[in-house]
């Protein structure tokens, strides 16, 4: 049996990884801050174990404790354990002299403190065992090239990219069956909810809505469910964590 851990999983990529991952052999834990029905009645109809947690990781210390809660009550005879850090928020958009201070905690804490929180207390929970232990950072290219009006999701991908690097040199101070694998991974452009926000936006105060509404006319966006069938195979790959920074477009 394998547990995979799931953050940001009700909606967009984050939902349709977690209905590829439904099995019989497989432990699924999803957190978000809403429901989706849909994807328990498919957890039942396939007889998969699915376990549904609701928190805004907005809440940085509410988060904290249900990770901790999560990851000590993990099965502990799986065969390979994996944390898939994905939840984000794009906001706050526009220029930087006109951020309000909730906004950008809100999004200091959902797109960067929560995956540190949960890689902890995940690395914590699974540390006493030799087995197959991953973490999967959803980051964004948004990280690694900068974008006028999106600082601070832009900042938070770049941040995330670095705790992971510093994981990996981490972990590689570890005798080698003890090591747990770590990846940012850049997937790609996908037609989710953050992307009709993005275009929605004023492009005078978000320039970049123009790029994002090219893309949509154009017809590149790639469907959250394609992006997690991605994803999902890069995650289960021999080579996982190899390569600490990645982008699924070069996979």
């Amino acid at each position: 049996m394998e547990v995979v851990i799931v953050t940001g999983a009700s909606k967009g990529l984050g939902a349709a990884m977690v209905e590829q991952l439904l099995s019989p052999d497989r432990h699924v834990i999803g957190i978000a801050r809403s429901p989706n029905q849909a994807l328990a009645a498919s957890a039942t109809s396939k007889g998969a174990w699915l376990d549904w947690y609701l928190q805004d990781l907005a809440d940085a210390d509410a988060s904290d404790r249900l990770a901790a809660s999560i990851c000590a009550s993990m099965p502990r005879d799986a065969t390979r354990y994996a944390l898939v850090n994905n939840a984000a928020l794009i906001e706050p958009v526009g220029a930087v002299a006109t951020l309000e201070s909730a906004a950008i905690m809100a999004a200091l804490n959902v797109n960067l403190a929560a995956p540190m929180l949960f890689s902890a207390r995940f690395l914590a929970a699974t540390d006493d065992r030799a087995i197959d232990r991953r973490i999967l950072n959803i980051s964004s290219g948004s990280g690694r090239h900068p974008m006028d009006g999106n600082g601070v999701y832009s900042a938070t991908k770049a941040g995330l990219d670095m705790f992971t690097r510093c994981m990996k040199a981490e972990q590689l101070e570890r005798p080698e069956g003890r090591r747990a694998r770590v990846v940012s991974l850049a997937p790609g452009v996908i037609d989710t909810d953050m992307q009709v926000h993005a275009r929605s936006q004023d492009p005078v105060k978000f320039p970049q809505t123009r790029y994002f509404v090219q893309m949509k006319t154009d017809g590149v966006l790639v469907s959250p469910e394609d992006a997690a069938r991605k994803i999902l195979g890069y995650l289960f790959r021999d080579d996982f964590g190899d390569t600490e920074i990645d982008d699924i477009r070069n996979a």
